[in-house]
């Protein structure tokens, strides 16, 4: 924690290990004073009213005193570890201070506890050679009349649209050591603050007038639901509500049967030709699907971290954090912290990567349009002159595992971090606050059930890909309800579900598993029996590795609302071949063989309860529990279909999170309403789809005459063009644009875009020229929130207790956890 005292027109600035790293309330740290000898004797507040010495004695008392335990309780596991192998400003250093005053009288105290000076050249180099601490006294430091600062970088001038940009792979760490210099032992910046909690968000922005004592029994709690419809951006939201409207009109007006069709209705096909995007909607909320009726409404970023080095192609934000190396590298915590040219760790810069060389990828109103409706993304030569760029949302993208994280706990971390911090220490998640408190708690996902946005609420890994810490930390964790896909390891261990059927676990734990002679709607029989107050659990294995099909997503809704004849193709990558230097080489893609098939056979899809049933239950079990309860339901598989730029599987996922909010609603409404149920439904990352103007018309003549999977090209075929030209190593290429790039490795040809009158990546790259996130904004509906949500708008929030900078008329994904944890827990 960072602090100041000031004296005269002379600074020092002190970094000290306090009780905050170790977890204890940042509020009550503040509120102690460093013992000291000042010969003024003046112990100055700060503007907030807080003392600006901390008491280190105060850690005395929380007995962290000795080395003994001052190693084992104060710091971090990897902080202890790391500052094990450096030289240490030791306990009781006496420091004279020269003011530079006119009276040039040297003031000097006695701090006990680890001490930093920040901007103290004077202090001397240890050496890096000595392993084992010593003590330091008599320091003299000189104190500047004006701290040093950092010179932010200027702005680069707009790229000209679709020109390749210089991609800059200096990493942040360099950055931050070519900033300063290491005069100071690497303590100018220390690189560890702590944690922030959302209630102290809330108490520094007004929402709420002071801390309860407790999070528990707090009168007025409200059952809290969170709907995440992964990677569901705002065009998709568009698309999947005018398919909604388009299917009521033709089988309400025009009595047609959207799945076989009624190709020789005349009257539909008139009603239809002639229609586009301006007569549904061009801007804001919307209409035409079920969340689109909640009153409130807000758009939120989805910013990421940034730390150590960015990915290659810049395309998405890098799996590192504060500790050396890559996270898929290593287990939770098991690496040293990363350091800097001066050899000691990496601080946390809450700035922007992109315009100050900061640790965070902020979003910008001006490079990305402050609206993600903003018509310049459908434009061949869109007006840049303000600085619009539409390649602009292609970078430094965020993952599922990150954005789920933020939203179950409160803090940003790196790409594919499941509920830990950028220390990778495990953070305590929503899910587990309401268990505390004797709530329940549970997931409900179309997607595995340890995939990266339910097990951000159930799990903790550094890594969302490494399944043993996944399985293991579900255990502890213990859920009230878990529901999702079993596939791909991405569920508990089989000896635990072998234990919940019969061993141990059996006791609390019922097993709702896939089996052939059983039927969806009998599926869940013996669930009107359980009750999360008798200290029941529950978890549901649907499809995966409990069908022959072993498909990781739920079955495939078309937009016909049937589950068969869908494309399903992929293409096969160009390659130089085996006697090449490099035979691995992307070089292009071959178009899919024309094939329809179905996601599961028929007979699976009989056995398989929809995801509509699979939220049912899940408040049918939950909603019993007297003391509340929270729920996270993903739509996952609309993240599935935009990955491979499916527009038939999109629109039949959109269709299904649809159904599911509307019985969400249902569901509140006969159970006390908004007055004793929250209701947020939003995404947890956006894509790159653009909607053409003659889309609605497109879809309903599809529709009408029964081919309707035709909204998707034949030649579609799954590959991630981007990710393609990046290992070509086309992001090194400067001899042609990215759009070029991207379009060297599309399969879409211009008579598919108009056929179908959609596009995904910017315009040029051809049809199927993204298959990756993007950073733009995404919508959050939202109802029973109490107003908590307007008052954020525009406000920052805490990364490692550095403050972030909000961003005008929106709200981040940290505002939300702030909200649903005011309301579940009434503060």
């Amino acid at each position: 924690m960072k602090r100041s005292c000031r004296r005269s027109s002379g600074w020092i600035w002190l970094i000290v290990f306090s009780s905050a790293i170790s977890g204890v309330d940042g509020a009550n740290a503040r509120g102690s004073r460093l013992q000291s000898t000042h010969n003024d004797n003046d112990a100055v507040e700060d503007e907030d009213g807080y003392w600006s010495w901390m008491d280190l004695d105060a850690l005395e008392e929380e007995k962290v005193g000795s080395s003994k335990d001052r190693d084992s309780n104060l710091l971090p596991k990897k902080l202890r570890s790391s500052y094990r192998q450096r030289d240490m400003l030791q306990r009781q250093t006496s420091i004279t201070v020269i003011d530079e005053e006119e009276d040039d009288e040297a003031d000097t105290f006695e701090a006990t506890g680890f001490v930093s000076v920040t901007g103290s050249p004077d202090i001397p180099q240890p050496s890096q050679q000595t392993r084992s601490p010593k003590p330091i006294s008599g320091i003299t430091v000189r104190i500047p009349t004006a701290l040093p600062t950092r010179s932010p970088k200027p702005t680069p001038a707009p790229t000209p649209v679709g020109q390749q940009p210089v991609v800059q792979q200096q990493s942040t760490n360099e950055q931050q050591s070519s900033s300063q210099t290491c005069d100071a032992n690497g303590f100018s910046r220390f690189p560890f603050q702590g944690r922030d909690s959302s209630e102290r968000l809330l108490l520094r922005e007004g929402v709420i007038d002071e801390l309860p004592t407790s999070r528990c029994g707090n009168a007025g709690r409200k059952n809290v639901i969170l709907v995440i419809g992964d990677g569901m951006g705002w065009e998709m939201a568009r698309a999947g509500a005018i398919a909604r409207q388009v299917i009521n009109e033709l089988e309400t007006t025009f009595g047609c049967n959207i799945t076989s069709g009624c190709p020789t209705n005349t009257a539909a096909m008139d009603a239809f030709r002639g229609r586009n995007l301006s007569d549904y909607y061009t801007e804001g909320k919307g209409r035409g699907l079920s969340f689109q009726n909640l009153p409130g409404y807000a758009l939120v970023t989805t910013t990421a971290t940034l730390a150590q080095r960015p990915n290659k192609g810049n395309n998405s934000a890098p799996p590192y954090g504060m500790l050396e190396g890559s996270l898929a590298k290593h287990d939770s915590g098991m690496a040293p912290l990363a350091l800097t040219e001066c050899g000691w760790p990496i601080d946390f810069d809450p700035k922007d990567h992109i315009t100050d060389g900061g640790n965070m990828v902020l979003w910008d109103d001006v490079k990305g349009g402050q609206y993600p409706w903003d018509p310049r993304y459908t434009q061949d030569n869109p007006d840049t002159s303000d600085g619009f760029d539409p390649l602009y949302i292609m970078q430094h993208a965020t993952d599922s595992a990150a954005t789920a994280t933020t939203l179950a706990t409160g803090h940003k971390v790196a790409n594919t971090m499941v509920s830990v911090d950028l220390y990778e220490e495990p953070i305590s998640t929503i899910v587990e606050e309401a268990m505390k408190c004797g709530m329940a708690g549970g997931v409900v996902s179309s997607k595995p059930v340890l995939h990266a946005t339910p097990a951000a609420f159930i799990a903790h890994s550094n890594n969302r890909q490494q399944r043993d810490q996944l399985r293991r930390s579900f255990r502890e964790v213990n859920p009230s309800f878990a529901s999702g896909v079993c596939a791909r390891e991405y569920y508990p261990y089989p000896e635990d579900l072998q234990s919940m059927r019969n061993g141990s676990l059996s006791r609390s734990w019922t097993l709702f598993e896939q089996k052939p002679s059983v039927l969806a709607e009998n599926f869940y029989q013996g669930l009107e029996n359980l009750d999360p107050d008798n200290g029941d659990h529950v978890l549901v294995c649907l499809g995966g590795d409990f069908t022959r099909s072993n498909r990781e997503d739920l079955p495939k809704r078309g937009v016909d609302s049937s589950y068969s004849n869908r494309w399903c193709g992929t293409g096969d990558i160009q390659t130089p071949g085996p006697n090449a230097t490099n035979p691995d080489l992307p070089l292009g893609v071959t178009p899919p063989n024309a094939r329809l098939c179905d996601f599961y056979s028929q007979e699976e899809v009989k056995q398989i309860p929809h995801i509509t049933q699979n939220v049912k239950a899940a408040l049918d079990f939950l909603g019993r529990d007297d003391d509340g309860f929270f729920l996270m339901y993903e739509q996952g598989d609309i993240d599935t279909a935009a990955h491979q730029n499916h527009m038939d599987d999109l629109l039949g996922t959109l269709l299904d999170i649809d159904d599911s909010v509307q019985y969400i609603r249902n569901w509140i409404a006969a159970n006390g309403g908004y007055e004793k149920n929250a209701l947020y439904v939003t995404a947890d990352h956006d894509h790159y789809l653009t909607l053409l103007p003659q889309f609605p018309e497109l879809l309903a003549l599809l529709l009408i005459t029964g081919a309707s999977h035709n909204i998707t090209p034949e030649n579609n075929s799954k590959q991630n063009p981007w990710n393609l030209a990046i290992q070509a190593g086309r992001h090194e290429e400067l001899g042609k644009s990215i759009i070029e790039h991207l379009r060297d490795f599309t399969t879409w040809t211009d008579e598919d875009i108009l056929n179908v009158g959609h596009f995904w990546g910017p315009v040029g790259s051809g049809g199927n020229g993204w298959g990756s996130h993007s950073t733009r904004p995404v919508p959050l509906y939202y109802q029973g929130d109490g107003g908590c949500i307007e008052q954020l708008l525009g406000k920052g929030y805490q990364v490692l207790g550095r403050q972030v900078e909000g961003i005008p008329g929106k709200i981040d994904q940290a505002h939300i956890h702030a909200c649903m944890m005011k309301n579940l827990f009434a503060l």
